[in-house]
Formats: C-alpha cells, sequence, structure tokens
C-alpha cells in the first residue's frame, strides 16, 4: 500500500484513502496495512477507522441474528450461536438480548451502523431502555460525543431523572436481580461476577476501597501490586475474615434536605445522585452512624480560613458532594485527598471553594510531576488541565464518580432558623 502523505493531519491516505464510510471501512478490513510503516497521524486514523468498523460489524451481526431469532426463536438462536459459531450459553444469551433490544431502537442502531458509537454504548443504551423509559434521540446523541465512563454516568443521570414515583417499584426489581456467580478455570484460577442493587453495590464498594486504602498504607512503596491486585486482596480480606475483617472508617455518603418545619429528611440519594427510598435510608440510618455535614445550619462552619490546614469531616462530605469525585480524571471519592487549590503553605485558605477532591495519581503524578493546572471551568466547577490542554483519564481499574454539582449551589453557613430548612450531607459510617 502507498505510502503517500495526507497533509499535516498525515494519515488518512495512508490507510484508506479520503474517504470514511463504509468503502474505507471495508478497505482497512482487506487491506494488508503494515503498521509499523504509518506515521503518528495514520496509525491514529488507522486505529479510528478499525473501531468504526467494528462498531458497524457490530450493528450488522444484531441485525443478523435478531431476523435468526424471529424465524428460529430465542432457545434456536441460542443453541446455533453455541454449537456453530462455538460462543458459551452465557454469552449467546447476551447477543441474543442486545439484538432483540436494538432491533426497537432505531436511531441506537443507526448510529452504530454508521460507526458513530461503539458497541459498548450502544449496549448502555439497550440496558437503560430495558429499565425505564428513556429518551432514545438524547442518550444517541450524547454517545456520540462522550467516552464511554463519562457516558455511563450520563445515563445513570437520565434514568434517575426518569424513575419518578416508581423508585420503590424499580428496586424492588433490581433487588429480585441481585446474583453472585463464581467460576474455577482449567488452571485453578476463580472468577468472581456480582450483580446488586444501588444500596448494596455502594455498601460493598464503600468497603473493598476503605480494606483497599488500609492495605496501600500498609505496602512497602518500592513494591506496590496493581491496583486491580489490590481490590481482590481488599475483598479477600473482607470476606474471609482474615485479618480484622471489617471496613474500620468507613463512611457511606448519603444526601438528604431537612424540612425544619416537618422535621423529616427527604429526597435522599447517593453522592453519584442515585436515589433512595425512605425505607433504604432509615435502614441504612438504623445500621449506622451518622455524621451530618449540614450546609445552612449554625455550628458547622465549611469556611475556616488558615486556622486550620486539614479538611474537617463535614468539609469533606459537602466537597464530595460537589466534586463527585476526582476533578481530574472522576476516579471515585473514595480514591479522593482533599487538596487545596491553592496552596496551605501560599496562604490558600481551608474553604470548601479552595479545596477539591484529587485521588492520588492526579495528585502526584500530575500537578507535582508533570504541572497539570486546577482550573475553575465555565460551568464554575473545578477541573485539571495537562499541559497538553486534555482532561485526565482514570487509571486501569480504578471506578469513576457521578458528575460534580455547580459550586454555585452551595450556600454561606447561617442558621435553621434563618433558613428554615436546611440541605445537608448524611454520611452513614458502617458498624
Amino acid at each position: 500500500m502507498s505510502n503517500a502523505s495526507s497533509g499535516p493531519a498525515g494519515g488518512v491516505a495512508e490507510t484508506a484513502g479520503c474517504a470514511e464510510g463504509p468503502a474505507a471501512m471495508g478497505e482497512v478490513l482487506t487491506s494488508a496495512v503494515v503498521v509499523a510503516e504509518l506515521s503518528d497521524g495514520g496509525l491514529e486514523e488507522h486505529l479510528r477507522l478499525l473501531a468504526r468498523a467494528k462498531s458497524r460489524l457490530a450493528a450488522l451481526d444484531a441485525d443478523a441474528v435478531a431476523e435468526f431469532v424471529r424465524r428460529r426463536g430465542e432457545a434456536g438462536t441460542v443453541e446455533m450461536l453455541r454449537e456453530v459459531l462455538g460462543q458459551a450459553r452465557g454469552a449467546a444469551k447476551r447477543e441474543v438480548q442486545f439484538a432483540e433490544m436494538l432491533a426497537a431502537l432505531p436511531a441506537t442502531a443507526e448510529a452504530l451502523l454508521a460507526g458513530e458509537i461503539t458497541p459498548p454504548h450502544a449496549r448502555i443504551i439497550a440496558e437503560a431502555a430495558g429499565k425505564v423509559a428513556v429518551d432514545e434521540a438524547e442518550l444517541a446523541a450524547m454517545a456520540r460525543r462522550e467516552h464511554l465512563d463519562r457516558f455511563r454516568r450520563s445515563v445513570r443521570e437520565h434514568v434517575n431523572a426518569r424513575i419518578g414515583d416508581d423508585l420503590e417499584e424499580r428496586r424492588r426489581h433490581q433487588r429480585a436481580e441481585r446474583e453472585v456467580n463464581i467460576k474455577q478455570h482449567p488452571d485453578g484460577m476463580y472468577t468472581l461476577f456480582g450483580r446488586f442493587d444501588p444500596v448494596a453495590g455502594n455498601r460493598i464498594e464503600t468497603a473493598i476501597l476503605a480494606a483497599a486504602n488500609r492495605l496501600w498504607h500498609a505496602e512497602d512503596p518500592k513494591d506496590r501490586p496493581t491496583t486491580t491486585q489490590r481490590l481482590a486482596d481488599a475483598l479477600e480480606m473482607l470476606v474471609t475474615r482474615h485479618g480484622d475483617g471489617k471496613a474500620q472508617g468507613v463512611d457511606l455518603l448519603v444526601i438528604a434536605e431537612y424540612d425544619a418545619v416537618a422535621g423529616q429528611l427527604q429526597n435522599p440519594c447517593f453522592a453519584d445522585g442515585t436515589p433512595l427510598t425512605p425505607e433504604e435510608l432509615l435502614r441504612l440510618a438504623c445500621d449506622a452512624k451518622i455524621l451530618p455535614a449540614l450546609f445552612d445550619v449554625d455550628g458547622q462552619p465549611l469556611w475556616l480560613g488558615q486556622a486550620r490546614r486539614r479538611a474537617t469531616a463535614g468539609q469533606r462530605a459537602v466537597i464530595t458532594k460537589r466534586d463527585g469525585g476526582c476533578v481530574g480524571c472522576g476516579a471515585n471519592a473514595n480514591w479522593c485527598q482533599v487538596h487545596h487549590v491553592v496552596h496551605w503553605l501560599d496562604g490558600g485558605p481551608t474553604d470548601v471553594d479552595n479545596m477539591c477532591l484529587l485521588c492520588s495519581h492526579c495528585h502526584h503524578h500530575l500537578v507535582h510531576g508533570q504541572g497539570a493546572d486546577i482550573v475553575r471551568q465555565p460551568d464554575g466547577r473545578f477541573g485539571l488541565e495537562l499541559p497538553n490542554g486534555r482532561r485526565p483519564r482514570p487509571p486501569p481499574g480504578r471506578p469513576t464518580a457521578g458528575r460534580q454539582a455547580p459550586l454555585g449551589r452551595l450556600p454561606k453557613c447561617r442558621t435553621a432558623a434563618q433558613a428554615g430548612g436546611w440541605r445537608g450531607v448524611v454520611s452513614l459510617g458502617q458498624s
């Protein structure tokens, strides 16, 4: 194949001429491209066309599977995928389910066929559509412009906004779908798969991350395991009660509004926006310590100036609600430390509007190692900007969090009598 240049972008002509449609994708799949001979731009373009081709093939595959289901039924299609194509039964069932769901989502199927979204994006839309009535066009548009980590959060917010009065029924359905599978492989290794409702999942995640954090502090800095290895060790420690087996210092963050007149908590949700039923909030409160971090109640100072260097528990709860996770890569808040935007030693106050969440990777490797800056974005939220202008991504194996709440929604402290009610963070520590 010719290695001709295509200008500053340098790569379109190296892979598939100037076209980007099905013909270009087909040429990429059938041509013997010597990737070692491509320029950086050419290699990037080659990978982009391959990704579009994968999406197109996934759409064509789903369409063919859906047609086979119409002719032979679900059971017959699953058996064909197993016997003819060699798929595992579980994978074959999932492929049939996806094909049937995609057939009912024309906008998503069209975007996938055009190579505008990835197969995982399409699967997330299909899964959401199977749970609640969604705006498919809106989700397809978001899928075109958002990478997968952010899109998962966007879809979760989209679904949560459409639950309405059916939350208790939806939670009962989710609870009924809980499962854990344990599979032993021929080499003796095990694979665990679990699916949990939001309450159980949040509690499990919080406990595992807290245990992993304790393991990290006990490790030899020169011989650390990978993140996923540490999570596996934390799970083993908790399940088998190796060591103390307790999630000490684990705080499960729940956001709620308090009606001072009625004397009740209202609209409870997790920090990622997942709503809770009143029964779930009551059960969590009965099983846990409660640390209220009140936005509008006297006696909970969130603006401490230079009188104190470290953030209080109340400040961390408020900042966690606002930032959702690491302002750099979006890593889960349990991986993060509260970081001064203007350093305390440089006169920066220990105030909530001068602090944000940063994971250790972004803090040490990006801020201190690569000179990344914490910047206030146009919408008022904090973000991390690398020297090359790009936004960092979470390290492999590190869970991501929800989106930040606008900073403008964080009021100054005032008394409950002045407010007539307050919005607070209830930090539920597992006992």
